[in-house]
């Protein structure tokens, strides 16, 4: 994750020096040792952020928003007991409390960087509900930026058909159909529907699935 963030960054329109960021890169690369399928999940849900936001004609501008933030949209979990991250059975309500501050944590890492701060926010509401059921503010509908409703549909589609320590895996069929399920409520349908008209373009492989 460390390289795209770095590529992300430098390559788009994100202004300032190098050393800016440097905190956000020691923090995301912080993250990527202490759990590689972190980074990996966070890679793909940049791309299939991207994709969405190719779909519904976002500016260059805002594709790279979108991009970065979909890279960083777990960084909160440094902030997070490691053993929680791991824990092999079910969690306990507790234990999912701690682990939704990670949105937040986030927040206030990136917020850290003036020009990061719009990334922030969209990292702050990415778990946020169509139905205002989210965290960490209950934002409903419109209320939750358009990038945090794109990025909590691509998290939760990785999140399905990418292996968990109690949760089996399932095909993108099945994903996509669990999508539509929740639209209206936890996802916004018009992402949903566009984000499922490409997966069905790519006849469901999800190895041909590019950003570009």
């Amino acid at each position: 994750m460390i390289n795209c963030v770095i590529n992300e960054l430098l390559d788009n329109e994100y202004p300032g020096r190098l050393s800016q960021y440097t905190m956000i890169f020691v923090l995301a690369g912080f993250l990527d040792a202490q759990d590689p399928r972190t980074s990996k999940h966070s890679r793909r849900v940049s791309i299939y952020s991207s994709v969405i936001g190719c779909r519904l004609n976002l500016s260059d501008e805002d594709k790279s928003t979108l991009r970065l933030a979909g890279l960083l949209h777990d960084i909160g979990k440094i902030g997070v007991q490691r053993a929680l991250l791991h824990k092999p059975d079910r969690l306990t309500p507790d234990e999912i409390n701690e682990i939704r501050k990670h949105a937040m944590f986030g927040y206030k890492i990136l917020a850290e960087v003036p020009e990061l701060a719009n990334v922030a926010n969209f990292v702050l509401y990415h778990h946020e509900r169509i139905d205002g059921k989210g965290y960490p503010h209950g934002l409903a509908g419109k209320k939750i930026p358009l990038v945090s409703r794109i990025i909590c549909v691509a998290d939760s589609f990785d999140a399905m058909v990418s292996s968990r320590q109690y949760k089996p895996i399932i095909s993108p069929y099945e994903a996509l159909e669990e999508l539509k399920t929740c639209s209206g409520t936890q996802f916004d349908p018009e992402i949903v529907k566009i984000f499922g008209l490409y997966l069905k373009d790519k006849g469901f492989n999800l190895s041909e699935i590019s950003p570009f």
